[in-house]
C-alpha cells in the first residue's frame, strides 16, 4: 500500500513537471514563462519530497523533506523576482 501512494505522488509530481516544462515552451513573455516555471515545479518539489518521505518514513528524512520544503517555498519567488526584474531593465 505505501508503494503504490509513493507512486501516486511520484507521479503527480512528474505530471506537474510536465505541464511547467510545457508552459515554458508554450509561453511567449518572461513573466508568463516565470509563472510557469515557478508555481508548477514547486508544488511537484512538494509531491516528490512527500513521496520520499513517505517511503523512507524517518525522522531524519521527514525533517530534511521539511526544509527541502521550506527552502523551495522561500526561494523561488525571490528568484524569480530577480529574474524579473533583470528582463525589465533589457
Amino acid at each position: 500500500m505505501k508503494e503504490i501512494l509513493v507512486a501516486i505522488f511520484i507521479l503527480l509530481g512528474s505530471l506537474f513537471m510536465l505541464v511547467a516544462a510545457t508552459g515554458l515552451l508554450r509561453f511567449r513573455d518572461t513573466l508568463s514563462r516565470l509563472h510557469a516555471t515557478t508555481k508548477a515545479p514547486s508544488f511537484a518539489m512538494l509531491l516528490f519530497v512527500v513521496g520520499v518521505s513517505i517511503y523512507f518514513a524517518s525522522i531524519v528524512v521527514i525533517l530534511k523533506a521539511v526544509l527541502l520544503i521550506l527552502f523551495i517555498y522561500l526561494t523561488t519567488p525571490l528568484a524569480a523576482h530577480s529574474i524579473s526584474k533583470a528582463s525589465r531593465k533589457y
